[in-house]
């Protein structure tokens, strides 16, 4: 048997253990050294098991305190109002935190394309690290039109890392989302992601390109959500009369 099927072999029948509940719903391993043990592997092989079943979702690290048994993943809406609120709701600890404080910055061709300016146009921009007091779930890069997030709500926006700019923009120029279009791509994470995100090389990640319109068709909001894909199912509900023409 070659390595790399003695590796397979192993996380398969390891994988089923797992999710027949031996290790319980969030309870910690055994140390690798007892499980390379039992076996019959060296520490090194068992660990690029544990590895792939980290890629998988179904174990996560805590460093020096061992591995754990991940959660059953969370089923999100494709769109939340407030993405804290409803892990609240679904019993998690949110947390969320400023990985670069607000501020204006140079739009970049991608960006620019989406707001319709001059690449190098200035936007404003709020990147976060959102999850829970577990582990990192996201990443969430959003822009705005400095016209509509400039002066008094970017000041905000620096204070409080919770901080709804949404509802500022509702009430501050009326102007609310009403028509969002959204790209989804798979792929691995860069290794930025992968040190702010907590999770191995070979963990797929969901990049989520949000453009977010108001009823005028100017754009609010464009966001780039990079989530742990083994984390999440995400839900859409389409109202559609596709099957409903006649022919």
């Amino acid at each position: 048997m070659s390595p790399e099927t003695k590796v397979d072999t192993i996380v398969d029948a390891f994988r089923q253990r797992i999710l027949a509940g031996e290790f319980g719903t969030a309870g910690r391993l055994p140390s690798l050294r007892l499980l390379a043990d039992e076996y019959g592997i060296t520490h090194e092989t068992m660990n690029k098991v544990v590895q792939l079943l980290q890629a998988e979702g179904l174990l996560y690290s805590q460093g020096r305190a061992g591995v754990f048994i991940n959660p059953p993943r969370t089923r999100v809406p494709g769109i939340t109002a407030r993405f804290d609120r409803y892990l609240q709701e679904q019993g998690l600890t949110p947390v969320e935190a400023n990985i670069d404080e607000p501020a204006l910055v140079l739009a970049p061709a991608d960006v620019a394309k989406v707001f319709g300016v001059v690449e190098g146009t200035p936007v404003v921009r709020r990147f976060r690290l959102q999850g829970t007091t577990i582990a990192p779930y996201r990443l969430a890069e959003n822009f705005y039109p400095v016209e509509l997030v400039g002066g008094d709500i970017l000041e905000r926006m620096q204070q409080d890392e919770r901080f709804d700019v949404l509802l500022a923009i509702k009430e501050a120029h009326g102007k609310v989302i009403v028509r969002v279009h959204e790209d989804v791509i798979g792929r691995f994470p860069t290794a930025k992601e992968q040190k702010l995100l907590k999770i191995v090389r070979n963990a797929p990640v969901l990049e989520v390109q949000r453009t977010n319109y108001a009823e005028d068709d100017s754009v609010v909001m464009f966001n780039r959500i990079i989530f742990v894909a083994s984390y999440f199912v995400l839900n859409y509900d389409y109202p559609t009369s596709l099957w409903m023409r006649k022919q």
